[in-house]
């Protein structure tokens, strides 16, 4: 059989369609639709939303700090045993010339002055017992408050904006995640089609080699061709069988982690649309330190340093003054004193002001430990910032690189594709031994191996660029 190295090609691109047609649990994948499903269940960015939403419910508690409150409370007391006691009590009497009551002071009658007891109290000419019992069995009160601050010393605004800021960094940390989910699907995607093309490269490879042997099987037995020349072929033929087994192991592998990647279960048939990796030569006008503000990584830090600015709002406000306004109604019921019921209900309205006076430079210190940590975050975000323009200078270098490693391969593979032609056709006319075929033939496919890596390295490094630009997802 003559075949063509074409329609060898063609014939194993057909038989690997053919395969996957007939297993079950298939599905289609662009790289559009794996983004998308890597994004809809990557834990970590599940996690960052739930983060995000629980920013939003502080934010919201924030805002509420400024509004008044209202509270109710209610007591009640019961005790089994009441309070008796007995009271004496000094007594008054009008004043004849005024008709006012004035204590009624027993007066010396030599001296005209108030009589002074042991005790040094004043004596009374009269006293009144009075016997007093106390039931607290039922009683209780009840209260409603309402509170409303007046001023805090700046912390109700800080605190507020420091929640606003913790809802930014939020955002900013899903699109961190977002971004690192992106570069992980890519990259399992590009591995799968790299891997996929490798396998359909391994199957041309062992039925080039099958095509080889029996060619020297006929030549052999017509005694053309000698013994050595078959043993050599069907050496390489089961060594190109065993890289194809190893081929197909990898690819499964590569199916398996993208499965985990796109939440598929593991022994799901993923078929990827992109059965060729197409590359096309980068642009790269843009300067990459032009990009690195709109990295989540930098804005999370910009963020937090906005963060530092109203922690040293909340430091100053704990030494400033503050004030609130109090409002409560208040009724007490159910008490008994001497077989008489005692109730009252009583509105009651009160201001309230506190201000700092002397704390041995507690505030000072505490404030200036706050600037410090500021000041300390923005060198980080200085660090930062450099290390994600270099990152971004060496994305753009790798990127270029592997473009170049592409259009190498691609003449590589011309040169190897002729050489195995002109091998081939020489071997025919036993201008060549098979020897020569075959290190032919290995070339080839290690050209056309090291192509389809320099590929989907290029397409990884494309996302990788993407992401350090700020661009990736857009």
């Amino acid at each position: 059989m003559n075949l063509t190295m074409n329609t060898i090609r063609i014939f194993a691109l057909l038989l690997s369609s053919i395969t996957a047609t007939n297993v079950s649990g298939q599905e289609i994948m662009s790289l559009m639709q794996c983004r998308q499903r890597a994004i809809a269940t990557n834990d970590n960015l599940r996690i960052a939303r739930l983060q995000h939403e629980q920013a939003r419910e502080q934010q919201s508690a924030a805002r509420t700090m400024r509004l008044p409150s209202l509270a109710f409370a209610g007591t009640a007391i019961y005790q089994d045993k009441d309070f008796e006691t007995e009271l004496t009590l000094p007594t008054v009497k009008p004043n004849p010339l005024t008709g006012e009551l004035e204590p009624n002071i027993m007066i010396h009658p030599l001296t005209g002055e108030p009589v002074i007891g042991p005790d040094g109290n004043p004596v009374f000419n009269l006293y009144a017992w009075m016997p007093l019992s106390v039931s607290l069995s039922g009683a209780y009160q009840l209260e409603l408050t309402l509170q409303q601050p007046v001023y805090a010393g700046g912390k109700i605004e800080a605190g507020n904006r420091m929640a606003e800021v913790g809802v930014e960094m939020a955002s900013g940390n899903i699109e961190l995640y977002k971004n690192n989910t992106l570069l992980e699907a890519d990259n399992a995607y590009w591995t799968f089609v790299s891997l996929s093309e490798k396998v359909k490269l391994a199957t041309q490879a062992v039925a080039m080699l099958e095509e080889l042997v029996a060619r020297v099987q006929n030549t052999h037995e017509v005694g053309f061709a000698q013994r050595n020349d078959l043993m050599k072929a069907s050496v390489e033929l089961n060594t190109a069988r065993l890289n194809l087994q190893r081929a197909r192991n990898g690819y499964e592998l590569s199916r398996m982690d993208l499965c985990r990647i796109t939440g598929y279960p593991a022994e799901t048939h993923i078929v990827a649309t992109d059965t060729i990796i197409e590359a096309v030569a980068p642009l790269l006008s843009d300067s990459p330190r032009a990009k690195s503000v709109n990295r989540p990584e930098y804005k999370i830090l910009e963020r937090n340093i906005a963060l530092q600015d109203q922690n040293i709002r909340m430091v100053r406000a704990d030494f400033l003054p503050v004030a609130g306004l109090q409002a409560s109604y208040n009724h007490l019921g159910g008490i008994e004193f001497s077989g008489t019921e005692f109730d009252n209900t009583s509105l009651n309205v009160m201001a309230s002001v506190k201000i700092p006076l002397f704390h041995w430079g507690e505030g000072m210190r505490k404030i200036r430990s706050a600037q410090i940590e500021k000041q300390i975050k923005e060198a980080e975000l200085s660090r930062i910032n450099q290390l994600l323009q270099l990152e971004a200078e060496q994305a753009a270098m790798s990127l270029m690189l592997a473009w170049e490693r592409i259009r190498m391969n691609e003449k590589a593979l011309e040169q190897a594709d002729e050489n195995l032609r002109l091998s081939r056709d020489n071997y025919e006319v036993g201008m060549e031994t098979i020897s020569e075929v075959l290190i032919a033939q290995t070339q080839w496919q290690q050209a056309y191996s090291e192509l389809i890596d320099a590929k989907a390295e290029f397409r990884k490094m494309e996302t990788a660029w993407e992401k350090v630009n700020g661009t990736l997802g857009e």
